[in-house]
């Protein structure tokens, strides 16, 4: 069987079988070769005679060290001819992971449900062949320069988990190119293609691993109320998964920008999850070594050769009919030109979803003359669609249709090429009144946002006041921010009052800042008495900057938190110590703060110290004196203040002493009981790498040395010494080897040590058999009384979906067992191994 083909633990078992028998070895012998090997990172390689059962008869997926083994005593070393079988363990390992609703592998994906554009159809020439018919969904892939480069990042993202966003205008082949990459790099991966923005914020709930996230033209996602949150974005990231997306350099170029300072910004979010993207860019047109690959393909697809032979256009967008959408526009009938021109002047303006038919219908007769308007033909408009909704070069069309289900049509959306030319030429154009009342009367409501800032920018005053209207009645306050420039400040101000009172936090917020704006400290003043926290934290910056100390003292004094924080801030600024003191005798702590970070600046020993030692026992003068004599290097200050309990003048003492490299010192600190000393002075000793001393302290019961001499080992990779100490007791040194026997998957040692009582040998021992999906192994220790690997085999039943033998386990008492009963039945699918 050929290794590539292998994904289940039979086949996998019986092609290491085989190899054993080709070499005539039974598998005794195959333990006895094993330890004549020689030894890998100290530790000589075994292969006892039940591990090699277990593998011949499917028990359980192998370690990659068994592999690896087994290989080895088989006579097949190098590393280049490992890598397959290796490459099948990983498979085998990873084919029962949980499928994610809706996902299919990505070798089993079909890129033009992707969004990879269809192609023209060509006759192909008799001497193509028939392997090569112009029939075929999408011609031969003509490999690109940076092909390289985009299959390394995905690579990447595959290992840690990642983002890649590929950039570049319509029809340029960037999403052919994405496509392709997935497909060579995670082809055994399942692939997720989310409808909407809804769909991915689901999964990222409960995100699985080996998962492509496919988001063709990321825009779309993102230009909906609420979008994509980057959080959402940044947690499937850290959960593995990979994220692949392509957007037009517009789109992100937009997004990326910095708003104006004190202009609103809607695109905060977008910005943030656009950061976290490996962005390439796919240029316009073929590079002088692609075109010459192109060139060798043409001889066995015609269609590339009718690209290359296209003068008047890129080689993708011929591919993808892009010249033929503008021609198909440009000599189209007066009603279907009207029509094609309606709908891309409501992409234009913000319309993203389908348009309906209703909306052409009502559109359409502002692109006509009077007399095209007064005599149309019968059936004009059925007409004109079934015009726009050809398909061109059996690619694509000026208007698709979305479906509704079978047979019944949602609306229509224009071809992305054709909507990228119609931004340049009709960028100036004005959209005719009938074009405006159709989009107000039958838009999205998804889209009213961004028809109404488009309504706004184009100076169309009562459309966009219209839309801002009915965004707040429906809960979207932001829109009150616009309603400023278009009604009057007193009117926009009452609207986003009754959106506050009636608890809308953004509006209270946007609210108070446009009250600062304005000056209106009466208004701050009556709003934040009533309990308006955004008021009051706007009122208390306004005095501030207006410097008004008697009225920041007096709300202060009344228990306002921000303006006894900015009074104590102003008061600070001023120099003001006398006054920053008598607000912090009276208890005011942000008061103490400053006036203690002032005297620290001022240098003032002296009122530092008899502040830090009067009766209150003020601990922010403490900590800047302690700081202040750090700075001075002033020792014997230190100790003194040290000797007599300060804890911060203590802290600064040990880290002086381990910055003056005095061991001395500091160990007569330690050995008096001075935990910071301790702590800095175990520091000291593992940077200077004193395995010797370290031992000395720690088994003197110095906790801090304890666990830096285990850290130390356990970056030496001293196992010896670490199971010395564990055996011995020490906590630090038993954990940090029950990690390190996790990290190289050496079971045998772990189920050994949590058989003899070791606490953290149980713990990471039940997190490595669930990570392997070993759910027998789980049982049996958890019918033994471990209460994590009960925990551990509950949760794997879930992930798994084994609704029935979670129920065997809720039955028989398992731990954590009914909780992931529960979790697993709200969730579907579900099934059983």
């Amino acid at each position: 069987m050929n290794l590539g083909e292998i994904t289940t633990l039979r086949q996998l078992a019986d092609e290491l079988d085989q190899l054993r028998s080709t070499r005539g070895m039974s598998l005794r012998d195959l333990g006895k070769a094993a330890a004549k090997l020689p030894k890998q990172n100290g530790r000589q390689p075994t292969l006892p005679h039940s591990t090699a059962s277990d593998l011949r008869n499917v028990k359980s997926v192998p370690q990659q060290e068994t592999v690896v083994t087994w290989l080895a005593v088989c006579g097949v070393t190098e590393e280049a001819v490992q890598r397959p079988w290796l490459q099948a363990l990983e498979r085998v390992a990873n084919f029962h992971q949980q499928r994610p609703p809706g996902a299919v592998r990505v070798r089993d994906a079909r890129p033009r449900v992707l969004g990879v554009h269809a192609s023209i159809q060509v006759d192909q020439l008799a001497r193509c062949g028939p392997a090569t018919s112009g029939r075929n969904e999408l011609p031969l892939y003509v490999p690109r320069d940076f092909d390289a480069d985009l299959r390394t990042r995905i690579t990447l993202a595959g290992q840690q988990g990642g983002f890649v966003l590929v950039t570049g205008d319509s029809s340029v082949g960037k999403t052919r190119a994405l496509f392709e990459a997935v497909r060579a790099v995670l082809p055994d991966w399942w692939l997720l293609h989310p409808g909407e923005a809804d769909v991915l914020r689901e999964f990222a709930g409960q995100p699985a691993g080996r998962t492509v996230v496919w988001l063709d033209e990321l825009q779309d996602y993102l230009d909906f109320h609420g979008g994509v949150p980057a959080g959402v974005v940044r947690r499937l990231i850290e959960a593995g998964v990979v994220l692949v997306a392509t957007c037009w350099p517009d789109k992100r170029t937009k997004r990326v920008a910095l708003p104006a300072d004190g202009e609103p910004d809607p695109d905060a979010n977008d910005r943030r999850l656009l950061s976290l993207a490996d962005v390439l860019t796919v240029p316009g047109t073929l590079s002088i070594h692609e075109r010459r690959r192109a060139e060798d393909l043409a001889q066995t697809d015609r269609r590339i050769r009718v690209a290359l032979d296209t003068p008047d256009a890129g080689f993708t967008q011929v591919i993808a009919a892009g010249p033929e959408l503008i021609r198909h526009w440009d000599q189209a009938p007066a009603y279907a030109k009207a029509v094609i021109t309606a709908a891309l002047d409501a992409r234009r303006v913000g319309a993203h979803a389908p348009l309906t038919r209703d909306y052409l219908e009502a559109a359409v007769p502002g692109y006509l003359t009077n007399r095209q308007q007064a005599t149309p033909p019968p059936h004009w408009l059925d007409n004109a669609l079934d015009y726009a909704t050809e398909l061109l070069h059996g690619a694509t069309a000026t208007l698709c249709p979305v479906a509704a289900g079978m047979g019944t049509i949602a609306g229509y959306q224009v071809a992305d090429y054709l909507h990228q030319h119609a931004l340049r030429v009709r960028r100036t154009e004005h959209l005719p009144d009938t074009a405006w009342h159709a989009l107000i009367c039958h838009h999205h409501p998804d889209d009213a946002h961004s028809i109404a800032n488009n309504a706004d920018l184009r100076g169309r005053d009562h459309e966009a006041l219209t839309l801002y209207q009915r965004l707040i009645d429906n809960g979207y306050a932001f829109a009150a921010v616009q309603l400023v420039d278009l009604l009057g400040r007193q009117e926009a101000v009452e609207r986003l009052r009754e959106l506050a009172d009636n608890g809308d936090e953004f509006a209270a917020d946007t609210l108070a800042a446009l009250l600062a704006k304005q000056g209106k400290v009466d208004h701050l003043c009556e709003r934040a008495d009533s309990g308006d926290a955004f008021a009051a934290a706007r009122l208390a910056e306004l005095l501030a900057e207006q410097g008004d100390v008697e009225q920041l003292r007096e709300r202060a004094d009344k228990g306002d938190w921000p303006a006894a924080a900015l009074l104590a801030a102003l008061l600070a600024e001023q120099g003001d110590v006398e006054r920053l003191r008598e607000r912090s005798d009276n208890g005011g702590w942000p008061a103490e703060t400053l006036l203690a970070e002032l005297l620290a600046e001022q240098g003032d020993v002296e009122q530092l110290r008899e502040r830090a030692d009067n009766g209150n026992g003020d601990g922010f003068a403490a900590m800047r004196l302690a700081d202040l004599l750090a700075e001075q290097g002033d020792v014997e200050q230190l100790r003194e203040r040290a000797d007599s309990g300060d804890g911060s003048a203590a802290a600064r003492l040990a880290e002086l002493l381990a910055k003056q490299g005095d061991v001395e010192r500091l160990r007569e600190r330690a050995d008096n009981g001075d935990r910071p000393a301790a702590m800095r002075l175990a520091d000291l000793l593992a940077k200077q790498g004193d395995v010797e001393r370290l031992r000395e302290r720690a088994d003197n019961d110095d906790w801090p040395a304890a666990e830096l001499l285990a850290d130390l080992l356990a970056k030496q990779g001293d196992m010896e010494q670490l199971r010395e100490r564990a055996d011995n007791g020490d906590r630090p040194a038993a954990a940090l080897l029950a990690d390190l026997r996790a990290k190289q998957g050496d079971v045998e040692q772990l189920r050994e040590c949590a058989d003899n009582g070791d606490g953290f040998a149980a713990s990471r021992l039940a997190d490595l058999l669930a990570a392997q999906g070993d759910v027998e192994q789980l049982r049996e220790r958890a019918d033994n009384g471990d209460g994590l690997a009960a925990i551990r085999l509950a949760e794997l039943l879930a992930k798994q979906g084994m609704v029935e033998q979670l129920k065997q386990e809720v039955a028989a008492g398992t731990a954590g067992a009914a909780d992931a009963l529960r979790h697993a039945q709200s969730r579907v699918p579900t099934r059983d191994g």
